[in-house]
């Protein structure tokens, strides 16, 4: 992988150079461009907004078989995370996965 920098391109160009060299994180973006990472979440976003890169949410939270086939879960089926039971909304971080978008 080469180190991108920002240049005659920009800032839109070396993110979207980044992920193309197989980056895999906000924070590797900005090490390998030298870019503040409020300046890589804007360019991120803005790329996301044109169709460049292609941004999905990956699914967390209980699953739908209930506290027994959680990986959390003791084993006698009870909730690990301490929960009386499965819950219907999802909190916390979400964990979003960033790819660039490929030409139909």
């Amino acid at each position: 992988m080469s180190a991108t920098t920002p240049g005659a391109g920009g800032p839109l160009t070396a993110v979207l150079q980044a992920f193309r060299d197989g980056v895999h994180s906000l924070d590797e973006v900005g090490e390998r461009t030298g870019l503040a990472r409020d300046v890589v979440q804007a360019c991120v976003d803005h790329l996301v907004r044109l169709g460049r890169l292609e941004a999905r949410e990956l699914a967390v939270g209980c699953p739908t078989g209930g506290c027994g086939t959680c990986a959390s879960a003791t084993a006698t089926g009870q909730a690990g995370c301490g929960a009386v039971a499965p819950s219907a909304t999802r909190s916390g971080p979400a964990l979003v996965t960033i790819s660039v978008r490929r030409p139909a």
